[in-house]
C-alpha cells in the first residue's frame, strides 16, 4: 500500500536545543513530519486564551499545524506578532487579537465577532508569582487578581463561546488548562490551587448542560514545564520532579490539548486530564 504524502514542517523563529552563557533550552524547534492527511482539525475555527505565552504558543502552534485557523488572544502585541509568524512558517493560520479578558465588554466584543466557532481553549491564567504567602497573610487585593484572571475569565469566555456553539448547532469543543497544583496543593499557592480546582468543578457542571447541545468540555493539568531556558545545574532537579526522569516540555501538553479538542475526543467530556510524568502519583521532587 502506498505511503501518505509527507512533508516536513521547520519553525524559522524557535532557536534550535542549545547551550550558551551556562543555559540549556528547554524548548527544541518545532519539526514535524506530518501526512497530507494528518490533519484532523481542517475547517475548524479556534480560539486559544494567553496564546503568546510559552505554552498557550504551543497549543496555537499545534492546532494550526493540525488544520485549525486559530485567534490568538493576548496583551502584547509584539508576542502576538511572534506566534502568528511562527505558525504561518509552518503553513498555518492565524489572526492576533489584543482582548483584556477582566473585561466583559471587551470578551462579549471579540466572540461576537467569530460567528462560527468550533474550538475555544482557555489557556490565559497565572499565579501570584514572587506575592505567593501563607494564607493568612495573603493580600485580599492578589487573591482578587488571580481569581479575576484564572476563574472567572475562563468563565465569562466559555459563557460566550458556549452561546455560539450552541446557537449553530454544530458539535464544539471546550478546553480548560488546569493545574497539578488544583489536585494535590501547594503551600503558599492556596489561592491559585483554589482557582485551578474550581475549574474543574466549572468543567464537570458545564459539561452536563452543554452535552445534550453537542458541545464538550474538557480540564487539561499540567504539572511542572519550564517556560524557558535552564541552568545546567537545574536539569537534576527539573527532571527529578516526575517518575519519567525527563523534563516535560509545552508539546508534550499540547499535543493532548489538540487531540481533546478534535473529533477523535468526541465522546469525552466533563474529565480531568493530567500531564505530568507522573509526579503528582508521588509528588516527585517537593523537598
Amino acid at each position: 500500500m502506498a505511503r501518505s504524502p509527507t512533508r516536513r514542517l521547520r519553525s524559522s523563529i524557535t532557536a534550535p536545543l542549545r547551550r550558551r552563557f551556562g543555559r540549556v533550552a528547554t524548548a527544541r524547534p518545532y519539526e514535524l513530519v506530518v501526512t497530507e492527511t494528518e490533519r484532523p482539525l481542517a475547517g475548524k475555527v479556534a480560539v486559544v486564551t494567553g496564546g503568546s505565552g510559552a505554552l498557550g504558543r504551543a497549543i496555537c502552534i499545534r492546532l494550526a499545524t493540525h488544520g485549525a485557523h486559530v485567534h490568538v488572544l493576548g496583551r502584547d502585541a509584539a508576542r502576538l506578532s511572534d506566534v502568528i509568524r511562527e505558525i504561518e512558517s509552518l503553513d498555518g493560520s492565524a489572526e492576533a487579537h489584543q482582548v483584556d479578558l477582566l473585561s466583559d465588554a471587551a470578551v462579549t466584543a471579540f466572540f461576537a465577532g467569530v460567528p462560527n466557532l468550533d474550538i475555544l481553549v482557555n489557556n490565559a491564567g497565572g499565579s501570584s508569582r514572587e506575592a505567593h504567602a501563607l494564607l493568612w497573610e495573603q493580600s485580599l487585593d492578589v487573591i482578587d487578581e488571580i481569581v479575576a484572571t484564572n476563574l472567572r475569565a475562563a468563565m465569562m469566555c466559555t459563557m460566550r463561546a458556549s452561546a455560539t456553539m450552541v446557537a449553530s448547532g454544530s458539535p464544539g469543543s471546550i478546553l480548560l488548562i488546569g493545574s497539578t497544583v488544583g489536585v494535590g496543593g501547594k503551600a503558599r499557592f492556596s489561592d491559585y490551587a483554589a482557582t485551578k480546582a474550581a475549574l474543574f468543578g466549572y468543567t464537570r457542571s458545564a459539561a452536563l448542560e452543554l452535552g445534550p447541545m453537542g458541545v464538550t468540555i474538557n480540564c487539561l493539568s499540567p504539572g511542572v514545564i519550564p517556560r524557558g531556558d535552564l541552568l545546567e545545574s537545574e536539569i537534576t532537579k527539573e527532571r527529578a520532579k516526575n517518575v519519567l526522569g525527563r523534563i516535560g516540555t509545552s508539546e508534550d501538553v499540547a499535543e493532548l490539548a489538540s487531540f481533546l479538542v478534535s473529533d477523535r475526543a468526541a465522546f469525552i467530556t466533563g474529565q480531568n486530564f493530567i500531564v505530568d510524568g507522573g509526579r503528582s502519583l508521588g509528588l516527585f521532587g517537593d523537598s
